[in-house]
């Protein structure tokens, strides 16, 4: 099986939708041998932030000299970013051949009467069991969607489990309040197994704890717990001192920016505190300061300034809001695109009123929302709107507005993030690298 025909397999499972449940998983996972049941993983939920903490738990066991898998989605914008070690992409190769091998386990799955698997079933397997041919010291886990009945739940016993924060999103699937959807979350809660949480909500925090108590779990709270002061904060990084609940690390850099990932770096170095202790404080220090988290307030180009931000929904638009104050700038160019399962009416007034010229554009694939849209919430609230529902000529609108000393920023979907920095890439000048080696 050649790549391009195992990723034609992979992206046809879509057509079985998304469905939550453990029992497909479970069962391919049998028919491959339970390559998970020995791997030693951090778990991580979340609304928001899920993604930061698990690339920063990779980098910092990377950093630590350890075998580590890392399994995160959606991807950017190459597929094989979802499962890495060790910082690299699985190989066209080798995921053709996993594909080829684990293919007639999803039948067999069908023939036992059980529905067919969806395709984050099936990637969750391939990953799982790449990680055990590789032999990882250890796996950064993300969990898709939820997580009481998220295909990575399968996990039996983490070293820890995280759960970054809690906000309404996927409110169809997960609940209508923040307490239901913290629910969900902290299914990932195994008993005995320490929990790590940035969730800030009462409600949601009430919910968490209730779970962890009911399964024995020591639970740590960000602010009571574990805790960090500020030390600066620019739109090339910052530096906090971290408060953990054994150890202090003072003056720790962390290069991604936005003030939201001070509670990221917090609940990953936490949570390797205590699932993986003993860590040395100069590999902590390295593997955060190593951090690679592309398309996250990502700066592609100095000259216009050009930004890109996988915000996907009002907690995240808000985090970008106040995160824009960073950044120098005489005017804001921004490019948005959002999708049409996602609650623009609160998205767009946070970042509309920012926007000297705001492009309306359509994020990639079937979920996207018409750009008119945008437009229709945004024309009151910005200086200028414009309508490009190609990105491609959304992103040279924007760039042909940009003089030196303004601002580009491409936002509203990771699905629009993702393709867009691959044409910026090649537009301009870049310092970014592709997300996969060739």
């Amino acid at each position: 099986m050649e790549y391009e025909e195992a990723l034609a397999y992979i992206h046809g499972l879509g057509r079985f939708g998304s469905r939550l449940g453990l029992e497909r998983i479970t069962r391919l996972l049998d028919l491959a041998g339970r390559p998970h049941s020995d791997l030693r993983v951090i778990h991580v939920a979340g609304t928001n932030g899920k993604g930061s903490v698990t690339a920063l738990v990779a980098s910092v066991l990377q950093a630590a000299g350890y075998r580590t898998g890392m399994y995160v989605s959606p991807y950017l914008e190459d597929f094989r970013e979802r499962i890495q070690v060790d910082g690299q992409c699985i190989p066209e190769r080798d995921l053709a051949a996993w594909v080829e091998s684990l293919r007639p386990l999803a039948d067999r799955v069908v023939a036992e009467g059980l529905d067919h698997p969806t395709e984050f079933e099936f990637i969750t397997l391939l990953a799982m069991c790449y990680f055990a041919a590789r032999r990882v010291d250890y796996v950064a886990l993300e969990v898709g969607l939820g997580g009481r009945f998220d295909a990575t739940n399968v996990v039996a016993q983490p070293l820890a489990c995280v759960i970054s924060n809690i906000a309404l999103d996927h409110t169809d699937r997960l609940g209508h309040t923040l307490g239901e959807i913290a629910f969900e979350k902290a299914g990932i809660i195994k008993p005995g197994c320490p929990v790590v949480t940035g969730a800030r909500d009462p409600e949601a925090l009430e919910v968490i704890a209730r779970v962890a108590r009911d399964k024995g779990s020591r639970l740590l709270v960000a602010g009571e717990d574990f805790s960090w002061q500020e030390r600066y904060c620019d739109w090339r990084g910052q530096r906090v001192d971290l408060h953990c609940p054994d150890r202090r690390f003072a003056g720790l850099f962390i290069p991604l920016v936005g003030r939201h990932q001070q509670s990221n770096t917090a609940c990953a170095v936490t949570a390797l505190e205590v699932g993986v202790p003993g860590l040395p404080e100069r590999t902590v220090r390295e593997g955060v300061a190593g951090c690679r988290w592309p398309g996250r307030l990502e700066v592609l180009a100095e000259s216009p300034l050009v930004v890109i931000d996988a915000a996907h929904n009002p907690d995240g638009a808000a985090a970008l809001r106040q995160a824009l104050d960073l950044f120098p700038r005489r005017r804001l160019v921004m490019v948005l695109g959002v999708l049409k399962d996602k609650n623009a009416e609160a998205m767009v007034p946070l970042l509309a009123p920012l926007a000297d010229l705001l492009v309306a554009t359509t994020p990639v694939g079937p979920r996207a929302g018409a750009p008119e849209r945008i437009a229709d919430l945004a024309r009151p609230l910005s200086r200028e709107v414009a309508v490009e529902p190609d990105l491609a000529d959304a992103l040279e609108v924007a760039l042909g507005a940009a003089a030196p000393g303004d601002m580009v920023l491409v936002a509203g979907s990771i699905y629009l993030v993702g393709p867009a920095r691959a044409l910026l890439r090649q537009r301009l000048d870049s310092r970014a690298q592709p997300t996969c080696a060739p």
